[in-house]
């Protein structure tokens, strides 16, 4: 070999070295497709399991750009985790629990997510575009479904729009227990814009909160209920941040004894249930995964740590809440897409994901029937 010809592969060598990720890793924030796209071209995988995505950048992170940078954070590999949840150590299920969980309907969970997805343009910066957009007309219809089922109601608005203002829908009722904590019900009504999509993402997370509403409606409770209809999830849960920052102001969030999110609720083809948090609440995430496997069909598996849906701020406010998520290994291929709409989804599997989340509720707190 001559030595020009050996400078020049060392050189090629050098040049390859250079292009390969080295330094930190850093967790993806979205795994929006065209997000994992651009990431794809100056990155390379370090992790890839669940929902989490870690990377290693080929370029320096200062030349990465805005978008990109905005949606990872450092992370390391030990602080991942997934897998299915362990066993529970008792079985039997609560008749008082059950009577609960027998009041879910499959067929009216379908009918509010059906409604809330043909309300045509549901993203958030479709409020820009119209006062009437799908949207507005989400936040409407949720808010009349709160009063009609007996709930206080706000509009929690944070963000002007050119046409609209962006808005959380609350539904609220004061336990007669004084000193009472609160039960936070969160799941986004905002979809990424496709006209009447959005089914899975994230319609149904919405129906489930109104679900859970109905039915808790039917009992008297010793916690207080916050039901969250958020905005904005899909533009940096910009609405579920803003309304956390407006509890930890007043000193709402204090009273909140645990939080739980549902987001993408309706697409499954093996039976098994993501459940995500953070470390330091993984023996809850275990509680809430044994009440999975006592009254649901569910296989529950338990994903850590937390990221890109409404559970975060709770979890940043230091309050136990966890995400209830379709399978993210075998996750609706519409995700995102026009083509996420109803006649895709399973409303036997968004049901046990129901029952699941009011056995966590009847577990954790007194329900008792109110006369008919």
């Amino acid at each position: 070999m001559t030595n020009t010809l050996t400078i020049a592969l060392l050189f090629f060598v050098s040049a390859l070295c250079a292009q390969q990720a080295s330094g930190p890793s850093y967790l993806l924030l979205s795994h929006d497709p065209a997000f994992l796209e651009e990431v794809g071209k100056l990155s390379e995988p370090v992790y890839a399991k669940g929902r989490a995505r870690l990377v290693r950048f080929t370029v320096p992170y200062a030349s990465l750009p805005p978008q990109i940078a905005a949606y990872v954070r450092p992370a390391d590999i030990g602080e991942i985790s997934y897998g299915p949840a362990p066993a529970p150590e008792v079985k039997m299920a609560d008749p008082a629990v059950l009577a609960v969980t027998n009041r879910v309907s499959g067929a009216r969970l379908m009918g509010y997510a059906e409604t809330l997805t043909n309300t045509g343009k549901r993203g958030a910066k479709d409020l820009d575009a119209s006062a009437a957009s799908g949207n507005r007309a989400a936040m409407d219809y949720i808010e009349n479904a709160f009063k009609e089922l007996g709930y206080q109601t706000e509009r929690h608005c944070y963000k002007e729009r050119k046409k609209d203002r962006e808005c959380n829908i609350l539904g609220r009722r004061k336990s007669a227990v004084s000193g009472a904590k609160t039960i936070a019900v969160v799941g986004h009504m905002d979809s990424v814009g496709h006209n009447n999509a959005g089914a899975d993402d994230n319609a149904s997370g919405a129906a489930g909160v109104l679900e859970m509403a109905k039915v808790l409606s039917s009992y008297a409770a010793d916690h207080d209920l916050l039901f969250i209809a958020a905005n904005g999830e899909e533009t940096g849960v910009a609405g579920t941040y803003a309304l956390a920052k407006k509890m930890k102001a007043s000193g709402e969030m204090a009273s909140v004894a645990w939080a739980i999110n549902m987001d993408m609720i309706a697409w499954n083809r093996n039976g098994i249930l993501d459940i995500e948090t953070n470390k330091e609440f993984s023996a809850f995430a275990d509680w809430v995964a044994a009440q999975a496997v006592i009254y649901t069909k569910l296989k529950p598996y338990i994903s850590m740590p937390a990221w890109g849906s409404d559970h975060v701020p709770f979890l940043e406010a230091g309050v136990p809440t966890y995400l209830s998520i379709e399978n993210w290994e075998d996750h609706n291929p519409c995700y995102h897409q026009a083509c996420d709409k109803m006649d895709t989804l399973s409303w036997t599997y968004a049901a046990d994901l129901v029952k699941l989340n009011l056995a966590v509720v009847a577990g954790k707190a007194k329900l008792t029937p109110l006369k008919p």
